[in-house]
Formats: structure tokens, sequence, C-alpha cells
């Protein structure tokens, strides 16, 4: 009998149940609209998806731990640029 390898759950996935358990969904506020105007008018080409806003919106809330952020936001960037 061969077992199947369970394949792990992505970073979005993740978050979706963090949400759908705490019922929080992310805000757009006006502390992230003047940090994105801020970061255009420098010339910073930094712009943050949903899940990696979602995440910090978790911490935020302090639904995960910096350190759980910290790894979530790292695997995350892996799964969009796997080696």
């Amino acid at each position: 009998m061969t077992k199947t390898m369970k394949q792990p759950q992505t970073v979005a996935t993740i978050l979706s149940r963090y949400q759908r358990r705490r019922n929080c969904h992310v805000p757009v506020t006006a502390t992230d609209v003047y940090a994105d105007t801020i970061a255009r008018v420098c010339g910073d080409d930094v712009d943050l998806d949903p899940v990696e806003r979602g995440l910090i919106h978790l911490k935020r809330q302090k639904v995960i731990s910096g350190r759980r952020l910290v790894t979530l936001l790292a695997r995350h960037q892996r799964e969009l640029r796997p080696e």
C-alpha cells in the first residue's frame, strides 16, 4: 500500500482559514493609502499583494505572532518565486 503525500497548504489557504475562524477581513485604511502614496512618490516599487496585506493585518490584530508573520511571509515569497 502506498501512502500519498499530502500537499502542503499554501499561505493563501492558511490566511483564508485564519480569516474565517476569526471573522476578520483586511480593511484598506487611510494609513495604507498614505504609505502607498509615500512609497510611490519616493520611487519605491513596494506593492503588497492581498496575502501579504492579510498577514500583516492578522499581526496587527494580534491573531498571529511576529515570528509566525515572518515565517508565513517567507513561505509566501518562496511560493511566488520557486527556485
